[in-house]
């Protein structure tokens, strides 16, 4: 659990420091991580497939996807300084456009499924809803490193967030609990589910969508909201929900759930396409990418 301490150690030096200076070591952080962090053949993979998916010259390509993983270094000093976070400071670190749309989603009395993808920071954006005073179960993945999985599902709670794993007959029933107690779920669906999901096009090219914020609208009636953290101009974070979408509940299940999921997918990709460097595109969100690009043994 050595670890665990040195990163409490870190976040509360971090938050004695002023942001200006976190900022910079970030932007530093970021990339010394691309130089030395980040195998070659997954930035030859994300820089071709920004040049597929965006029809942009290689050398665009390859600066879109750099971008994407030194913005992780501002990222990781962002959750360090959770602790400063309350439903005060909140409002000076992250703008919101689209509140009005939570408020009246909220108020329908079914709980709310937050939908959004490895785009922008989606901790602080957690951060962001359940300081604005949702409450709100996020459903996150369990990181091998135990001492770091203590330390980040710690800091959310910090934040006012509930934390689930994705996996496990437990996380789906905390889930369903969660909205019929009509409360909040938030749910990355940007990551290929392998065998199980809806088989949809992103950017032409097909993906394995998660069907799970689908089956929950069409099971409890709830609306989903698409929510999106951008890196404004100047530096500052800006919070992006969209109006509340429904899956129907018709005699066509499989039709209702594939309506609801394509209207996410076309979100997710037309804001990649606004902010192409906020996306994840390291990660291998189709299935040829590492057969194409990671090297055989």
């Amino acid at each position: 659990m050595l670890a665990y301490y040195v990163m409490k150690l870190i976040s509360k030096i971090f938050c004695v420091l002023p942001w200006s200076v976190g900022l910079a070591f970030g932007n530093g952080l970021g990339k010394l991580a691309l130089k030395f962090f980040v195998p070659e053949w997954r930035m030859r993979m994300a820089a071709a497939n920004v040049q597929e998916c965006l029809h942009v010259s290689p050398e665009e390509a390859q600066k879109i996807a750099e971008e994407s993983v030194v913005k992780f270094g501002r990222m990781v000093i962002e959750v360090l300084r959770f602790p400063l976070l309350n439903r005060q400071t909140i409002q000076s670190v992250v703008k919101t456009d689209g509140l009005e749309y939570l408020e009246e989603a909220y108020a329908r009395g079914k709980g709310a499924v937050m939908c959004t993808g490895h785009f922008g920071n989606w901790e602080l954006l957690g951060a962001d809803v359940a300081l604005h005073g949702y409450p709100m179960l996020s459903i996150a993945r369990k990181q091998n490193n135990g001492a770091m999985d203590r330390f980040i599902n710690e800091y959310r709670e910090i934040v006012g967030q509930k934390v689930a794993y994705n996996q496990g007959k437990e996380g789906v029933l905390a889930m369903g609990r969660y909205l019929k107690e009509k409360h909040l779920l938030g749910i990355l669906y940007d990551q290929d589910t392998a065998h199980t999901g809806i088989k949809l096009d992103l950017f032409g090219k097909e993906v394995i969508t998660p069907s799970g914020p689908a089956v929950f609208s069409r099971t409890f009636g709830c609306p989903i909201l698409p929510i999106f953290m951008h890196y404004d101009a100047d530096g500052s974070c800006r919070a992006k929900i969209y109006p509340p979408l429904y899956a129907e509940k018709t005699k066509d299940k499989d039709k209702d759930l594939y309506q609801a999921t394509k209207k996410l997918i076309d979100i997710l990709e037309q804001e990649i396409r606004d902010n192409p460097p906020m996306w994840f595109w390291v990660h291998g969100r189709w299935k040829d990418s590492k057969e194409r690009f990671k090297p055989k043994k």
